[in-house]
């Protein structure tokens, strides 16, 4: 029986630790690091980025030589011998290794031209995965925010079913000595059903949020991970001009913009290089020897030394070289429209959230002042109704008003929230 006991403890002690366990919570933090590391567009991105990064390498080997080794064994007949006097014709093998390295010596500056086209490009698709960070992390604020706003809607829900279920029962109380109609009882009841159905709407949106805020992190909908609803809102406290200055040197898709036109320019200068001359210079050893075992010995009278260089001089080649230079001016002409397009842009992105910041700020205050006030129509409202010099339509009036401003203001902070995390956004912060 002790040993049953122990066991069992050992078993309960096991359950609890992993409910513990399952009763992760996850902070605002922790659900933009799981979605960064499980969403398929990062992962897109970054992947885009390595391919880049190889076409650099690619672009820097193009300095360096070619190298390569080959070897060779062959067989001939008809080579005659003689052996005491008499000539015979007999196969003759003969065994070669050859090391050779060639390399581009000059070519009208077009690796130059090419190595900074691809380190531009490199940089342009790394600023585009940042761009996608930035942007996956504005859609996880988005839904967090929605999620703490439906929470905060059913926590108003649930308040005013209390309200109504005590305003039931003193209409109840009052009607059944008299102090109130029928009609007071009535209304009560009806109303106390729309806090019902409103505290199930509530309900139900909350698991909505929940179910949209696990999506878009990666985590499965059906888990049973809980999302912290301990939030510090943040602030920006410079001008609309600070936000412009700091965007221009960090947002991510106006930088992408910006290398994006480097690297079409070099790909003109590689274009036009095309017209140059380029030099090639080449060396090989080789050994040779009808015989296997001397030729791995590697003796200097079975080797020869090869070196080459070529000159050639481009005259006609179908105008490729015009289509080349063409394609590469329009490319250029298109990413020049669209930088300059970009920063236009960025600053509309910065100024119309810098104004909806400042707006939803305002609305902030002012719903927070209605709240205050409604409030106290409320408890005035409820304290005449008590005494019977108010109206259950004046109290009930008085709750819908006050229902009204805590929602309005669960909405000025959902949007207040909303427009600092899409200017920080625009700005190109995290």
């Amino acid at each position: 029986m002790r040993g049953f006991i122990i066991v069992l403890t050992l078993m309960l002690s096991g359950l609890l630790l992993n409910a513990g366990a399952a009763a992760e919570v996850l902070t605002l933090t922790d659900c933009i690091e799981t979605a960064l590391k499980n969403h398929p567009d990062i992962v897109r991105a970054d992947q885009n980025v390595n391919v880049a990064n190889s076409e650099l390498w690619n672009a820097a080997g193009q300095f360096l030589p070619n190298i390569g080794a080959s070897g060779s064994v062959s067989e001939s007949w008809g080579n005659r011998i003689d052996i005491n006097g008499l000539e015979f014709t007999a196969w003759t093998k003969r065994y070669s290794l050859d090391v050779s390295a060639s390399i581009s010596a000059f070519s009208g500056g077009r690796k130059f031209f090419n190595y900074f086209s691809s380190r531009a490009n490199k940089a342009y698709f790394e600023y585009l995965a940042e761009g996608s960070r930035q942007s996956l992390i504005h859609s996880v604020k988005t839904y967090y925010f929605a999620y703490l706003a439906a929470q905060k809607t059913l926590e108003i829900r649930e308040e005013a079913l209390k309200r109504g279920e005590e305003q039931l029962k003193l209409a109840e109380s009052r009607f059944e000595v008299g102090a109130a109609s029928k009609s007071d009882v009535l209304k009560a009841r009806v109303q106390f059903g729309t806090d019902r159905l409103n505290l199930i709407t509530a309900d139900n949106n909350v698991k909505k949020a929940f179910a949209d805020l696990t999506y878009v992190i990666g985590v499965d909908v059906n888990s049973d991970v809980q999302f912290s609803t301990e939030y510090q809102t943040d602030s920006y406290e410079g001008t609309e001009a600070d936000a412009l200055k700091y965007g221009l040197g960090h947002h991510p898709g106006f930088l992408a913009s910006e290398k994006d036109m480097k690297a079409s320019k070099w790909d003109v200068w590689s274009a036009y290089a095309q017209y140059l001359p380029s030099i090639n210079v080449s060396v090989s050893r080789g050994y040779s020897n009808p015989k296997w075992s001397e030729l791995t010995d590697f003796n200097d009278t079975d080797a020869s030394w090869r070196v080459s260089t070529s000159i050639s001089i481009p005259i006609f080649e179908q105008f490729s070289r015009k289509v080349a230079v063409s394609r590469a001016k329009a490319s250029l002409n298109n990413s020049r429209a669209a930088f300059y397009y970009a920063r236009n842009d960025l600053a509309l992105q910065i100024k119309k959230a810098y104004l909806d910041m400042e707006n939803a700020q305002e609305r902030l205050q002012v719903a927070e002042e209605t709240v205050v006030s409604a409030q106290e129509d409320m408890d005035l409202v409820q304290e005449k109704y008590n005494l019977g010099a108010a109206t259950i339509l004046e109290l009930l009036d008085a709750q819908v008003s006050l229902i009204t401003a805590e929602n309005d203001k669960i909405q000025a902070e959902f949007d207040y929230n909303l427009a600092v995390a899409t200017l920080e956004k625009a700005m190109g912060i995290k």
